[in-house]
Order: C-alpha cells, then sequence, then structure tokens
C-alpha cells in the first residue's frame, strides 16, 4: 500500500476544528475525519505516498512513536479504502488483506480517525442514500466521477460564500411576480410543481440525482438566473411546502427551487455543506453572485460548502 489516489468522486470540506468532511458523491454519504485523519488524508491527496503522509505526522507531531504513527496510518487507510474514499491501484487484489480497522471498530484517544455521519444528505426515510454503494453497482463509477470533477467544488473548504457571493438575500412574505391574480397562481402552480419534481428526483439514489441535475442545468437551462427570480421561485416553493404533510427541509427545497428555475429555462448553484461541533448539513442555491435563504435560515454563515452543481 505505498501509492494511495483519491478517487475523483470524493470531495472534502474542512471545518473550523481542524477536521474534515468528505462527500461520496455516489452515495450522497459524508464521513468526518478528526484534525490528525486530515493530515494524512490531505498529503496523500498531494503526494499519492502512504509514507509521505507518516513522514508529515511524524514532523507535525513527534511525540508519538513513529512506528505508532506508521500503524494508526495504515488503519486509517485501510478504513477509508474499505469505504472507497481511497484506492491503493498496487495493492487492490490484496485489499482484503490489509490491516484496516473495520468499520465500527473503537478507535483509540488521539488516533486518526474517520467516522461515518449517519443520517447526512439523506432524508429520514424511503430513499436509496442510506446505503452504502454494494459490488454490483459500481459499473458507472466513471461517469459520477466526471460528473463530481465537473461540479464547482471546494477543496479547501472555502466558506459558504465564495468570493463572488458577497450578498445574502433573506426571502419573507414576498408578493409573487407580476401584479395579477392570474400571475400569482401562475407562481405558485410552477412552484408546486417544481416542489413536486424535487420529491420524486430525491427518492432516487444521490449519483442518479447528481446526473440529473448536471444534465439539467447544462443543456435544459439556457440563461442565468438572477437573484430576483430566485428569490420569486423559492417563496413559491415555500408556499407550496407549507401544505405538504411531510419532510420539506432544506434539501428538498433547494432542489425545488432549482427545478423551479429550471421549468422557466433558467439556472442556477445547487450547494450542499457542511458545519461541525455538531457535524450538520445544509443545502441551498446561489445565483448571480448571490447565496439565496429564507428570512428565518439562521446561522447558514458556519456552513462549509462540499458540492456544489
Amino acid at each position: 500500500m505505498n501509492w494511495l489516489e483519491v478517487p475523483a468522486y470524493v470531495c472534502e470540506s474542512h471545518g473550523a476544528n481542524g477536521g474534515a468532511v468528505l462527500l461520496d458523491a455516489r452515495s450522497g454519504r459524508c464521513f468526518a475525519m478528526n484534525p490528525m485523519a486530515r493530515v494524512l488524508w490531505q498529503e496523500w491527496r498531494r503526494s499519492r505516498d502512504f509514507e509521505a503522509g507518516v513522514r508529515e505526522m511524524t514532523r507535525l507531531f513527534p511525540e508519538p512513536d513513529h512506528e505508532r504513527i506508521r500503524q494508526d496510518a495504515h488503519r486509517l487507510a485501510g478504513v477509508l479504502i474499505s469505504r472507497g474514499l481511497l484506492s491503493a491501484p498496487a495493492a487492490r487484489e490484496s485489499s482484503a488483506r490489509l490491516p484496516g480497522a473495520p468499520v465500527g471498530s473503537p478507535v483509540e484517544p488521539g488516533a486518526a480517525s474517520v467516522a461515518a455521519v449517519t443520517g447526512g444528505l439523506a432524508p429520514v426515510r424511503g430513499t436509496a442514500w442510506h446505503h452504502g454503494t454494494g459490488a454490483g453497482r459500481n459499473r458507472d463509477d466513471g461517469s459520477v466521477a466526471r460528473r463530481a470533477a465537473e461540479t464547482r467544488r471546494d477543496p479547501e473548504g472555502e466558506e459558504t460564500s465564495r468570493a463572488g457571493a458577497e450578498v445574502t438575500m433573506a426571502v419573507g412574505p414576498l408578493p409573487p411576480p407580476g401584479t395579477g391574480r392570474m400571475a400569482a397562481r401562475s407562481a405558485f402552480a410552477l412552484g408546486a410543481l417544481g416542489f413536486l419534481l424535487a420529491l420524486l428526483l430525491i427518492r432516487l439514489p444521490f449519483r442518479t440525482l447528481l446526473t440529473v441535475v448536471w444534465w439539467t442545468q447544462r443543456y435544459g437551462c439556457r440563461r442565468e438566473a438572477t437573484a430576483e427570480h430566485a428569490t420569486k421561485a423559492l417563496a413559491s416553493v415555500r408556499r407550496a411546502a407549507a401544505l405538504y404533510p411531510g419532510r420539506a427541509a432544506c434539501l428538498e427545497t433547494s432542489l425545488a427551487t432549482l427545478l423551479t428555475l429550471a421549468l422557466s429555462g433558467r439556472r442556477a448553484v445547487w450547494c450542499i455543506g457542511t458545519a461541525v461541533d455538531p457535524c450538520r448539513f445544509h443545502a441551498w442555491i446561489e445565483t448571480d453572485g448571490v447565496l439565496i435563504k429564507a428570512a428565518d435560515d439562521h446561522g447558514i454563515e458556519g456552513f462549509r460548502r462540499i458540492l456544489s452543481v
């Protein structure tokens, strides 16, 4: 296990505590790493050399025994490989013999560790996102990797507002687009349709959902949505979601807003981010350099983007 590679479908966002969260774009599952694990991860991603990661850890943390650091690094690499977040091309045939700690096994305090974050991006029920990708379901990993590579990712864990997104717009009780009753009904109908489509698409495996969104944005939308368009779309979606008895959280409403804009031929950026202490997730849209959020959506500035499409 001398050479390691980070698959293209793995996205990263670092936390304020020095740790990181990894997102598997095939399954939608997130994994949290402590600061020591992130040091190893970043060095492996940069150099692709297992021993380089061990040397970097020894340089930063000289107190533990070098062999102890190497054992912890070997165990971490084994866990990441077993979860599909890392690959060892030269050792694929012998990967089953790697001395990686089994998933869910205890890791001693201070050791580099990675832990699955349950219930991350997935709705409570009715979706395949909770499940890992089985051995027989990897036939389209290449296309998923290309989709993930072509999305706007922030490997350095950029904060929610990217370089151009310096403005935050709050969505309150806004008047419907247009001035007449017919315009208000049309806006509500469009928001309701977008919300229904989101409820259907969100039940698909995460990699399939990303592919659908990517194709829709690239080939189905000819114009960029303005902040005003996105604000009105979100207001319409929230009015429709208020009538829905099931879950209508940020993932559903942000995707519904994106689809509502797409129905009128306009595109925006769908963003998914993480925050730590405690580890939590959020989804939102950005357009025209503006982060679109609801008036009651507080604390979004603390989320760091991990994936955007």
